[in-house]
């Protein structure tokens, strides 16, 4: 077997690109989001039932510092094509260097979140929430800043294994960190088994530190003496300028765009906060179900975006085709699951949420069954955007995704919301225009994808003369 064929992901037979392929990439990238969707799940649970203002805040805080780091993750990230590319490309030395300079952005990235809790008490100040909300979310702000480097860094060695298609240790690793959240969750949260009651704080380092209890695992298996010696995992320079420029210049587009995306989206629940507590409590509770629906199929894109990368990396575009199709299938069949369930079981499944013997919040209940119906409206056009943006993004149009990703965001969520506000418009109207938003959003990268420029990109082109010379003596060794 060459080393080419060793490094991607095959399938047992031609075509490649076919559903039993996808699946193989995909489905540990799924079950690791099915871990990242109960530990949102778990904050949002045990939250509701500490308090009204715990549950209330969470949202928007936690939104806001997510909105900040997916600038860096969205570009640590991108590392992820690197991968798929060098390893579609028979460049296996050259994947190891790539992670590396992902992770030196995390550190950049890091830094500058962790700054951003000098400012945590005006910014809240100005959303209009109410005096005790407004405590508890800079309180979980804060938190979750001070220690974002592990969440930020993740992604840079995440990127290793799902960018060559080895998708089953990033689902070992996230479960992992699932497990760690949600056992601390239940510990610094309600103070059990002798550990401080922390309410929110207590959330927000659940969350950090589970992060970095992976973080240490996932560093762990890169630096072990196979992936030393094969993938360069431990080069005699960590820190390769070029590449570093090559990552920054195609990966910070699409961590501008996702950064904007998630900051538009900050904007928007602010926006429906203001309508008062009970439909905060209400959004905040649909948005932590979509959750269900979102994540997994973020894990179908982010297998597509490998499939493609790989793809392109070795000239194959007809096998990139055959991905996004896949993908496409698998994620339009989730959402209709998702969305049914939403439509036909919305009371038992809003019902996780409840506070006995608390009618403000029964109120709020109710209105969070009539808010996932709205998010069932607009599952399938969120399934065709996010296959198709994974798609070119894995491929290297990240400049398109940022100027049109990133743009929208704004011009179709967040200022027709904010117009709809001022003008007294009711809280449905709002998510009215969310559903427009997201169909616009699927139609513009629909027609960019079979448009096919993204069929003449690469991101590897231009290896420097570090990476090329460790491509030479890992060849000569294998």
């Amino acid at each position: 077997m060459s080393t080419k064929e060793s490094l991607c992901v095959t399938s047992p037979g031609p075509p490649r690109g076919g559903m039993r392929e996808l699946i193989q990439v995909a489905m540990p990238l799924v079950l690791a989001s099915a871990g990242h969707t109960f530990r949102l799940f778990s904050d949002r649970i045990m939250l509701a039932r500490y308090s009204q203002e715990a549950i209330a805040a969470s949202m928007p805080a936690g939104l806001l510092c997510f909105a900040l780091m997916a600038f860096f993750i969205g570009t640590v990230g991108y590392v992820n094509t690197f991968v798929a590319q060098f390893s579609g490309a028979d460049r296996p030395r050259s994947t190891g260097l790539a992670v590396w300079q992902g992770i030196y952005l995390a550190a950049l990235g890091g830094i500058v979140v962790a700054s951003m809790s000098l400012f945590s008490e005006l910014i809240f100040a100005t959303l209009g929430h109410s005096p005790e909300v407004q405590a508890e979310e800079v309180r979980y702000f804060d938190v979750l800043c001070w220690l974002s480097f592990p969440g930020i860094a993740l992604s840079a060695l995440n990127a290793f294994w799902s960018g060559r298609g080895k998708t089953r240790v990033v689902m070992i690793i996230e479960l992992f960190c699932a497990a760690v959240n949600i056992g601390l969750n239940a510990l610094l949260i309600f103070g059990y088994w002798g550990f401080p009651e922390l309410g929110i704080v207590g959330a927000g380092l659940a969350t950090a530190l589970a992060n970095t209890t992976a973080l240490l695992l996932a560093m762990i298996l890169f630096l072990s003496r196979f992936n030393r010696a094969t993938f360069g995992s431990w080069p005699d320079k960590t820190f390769d300028l070029p590449l570093f420029r090559r990552v920054v210049r195609y990966g910070l587009p699409s961590g501008l765009q996702f950064g904007l995306d998630i900051l538009a989206f900050f904007v928007f629940i602010a926006i429906l906060g203001k309508y008062g507590n009970k439909e905060l409590i209400a959004s905040n509770i649909a948005f932590a179900l979509n959750s269900a629906a979102y994540i997994p199929v973020i894990s179908v894109g982010v297998a597509v975006s490998v499939l493609v990368g790989q793809a392109i990396g070795a000239s194959e575009v007809a096998y990139a085709q055959r991905s996004v199709r896949s993908g496409l299938y698998v994620a339009l069949l989730y959402n209709v699951v998702i969305g049914g369930a939403f439509l036909l079981f919305p009371e038992t499944i809003v019902s996780m949420f409840g506070r006995p013997s608390d009618a403000a919040h029964a109120e709020a209940l109710v209105m969070a069954q009539r808010c996932i119906a709205f998010i069932a409206g607009y599952l399938l056009f969120d399934a065709v955007y996010m296959m198709y943006s994974h798609a070119i993004k894995g491929a290297g149009d990240t400049r398109f995704a940022l100027l049109a990703g990133g743009s929208l965001s704004w011009a179709s969520l967040a200022l027709p919301s904010y117009i709809a506000f001022r003008l007294g418009a009711s809280f449905w109207t709002l998510w009215i225009i969310l559903i427009i938003h997201v169909i616009i959003m699927s139609a513009v990268f629909a027609l960019r994808y079979w448009g096919g420029k993204w069929q003449d990109m690469r991101v590897i082109d231009s290896a420097t003369a570090a990476s090329a010379e460790l491509d030479i003596q890992a060849d000569r060794g294998i």
